[in-house]
């Protein structure tokens, strides 16, 4: 983006995120309800099918804020995205992965520091992302 301005954007709110990480892990645990169906019904077993039923809804869960726009599922709901901080381009791969595998580890930290002036959790920081309204 040319001249990008964080200052300019509109970040979104502690409410808004919270909905939206609340609809993604809805989303990750039909995957991973629809995985272990799944494998039941075509008799499947084995270590390399339970690590499938496990990484796939991981996979979402750490991935999703790469989805065209900056938006997973819950985000493209609720009309918020993952933006570079420095670029204002979509979120990356990298980004998304570096913003959400860790995220149930860092928990209540997170819960709290979205409330913050900065509206970025430890996520965020290493990854160096904002979360935005869209423009409608």
């Amino acid at each position: 983006m040319d001249n990008f301005d964080v200052k300019k954007i509109a970040l979104a709110g502690a409410g808004k995120r919270y909905q939206g990480q609340f609809l993604d892990g809805l989303f990750s645990l039909f995957l991973f309800a629809c995985m272990m169906y799944g494998a039941k019904q075509l008799g499947l077993q084995g270590v390399m099918i339970d690590a499938a039923i496990f990484f796939v809804p991981f996979l979402y869960f750490a991935l999703s804020d790469a989805l065209p726009g900056g938006q997973s599922l819950g985000k493209k709901v609720l009309n918020i995205a993952v933006i570079s901080k420095s670029t204002g381009e979509t979120c990356q791969l990298w980004q998304s992965f570096m913003r959400n595998a860790f995220s149930p580890i860092f928990g209540i930290i997170d819960a709290v520091l979205i409330i913050g002036k900065k509206r970025q959790r430890l996520g965020d920081m290493f990854a160096n992302t904002i979360v935005v309204k869209k423009a409608a």
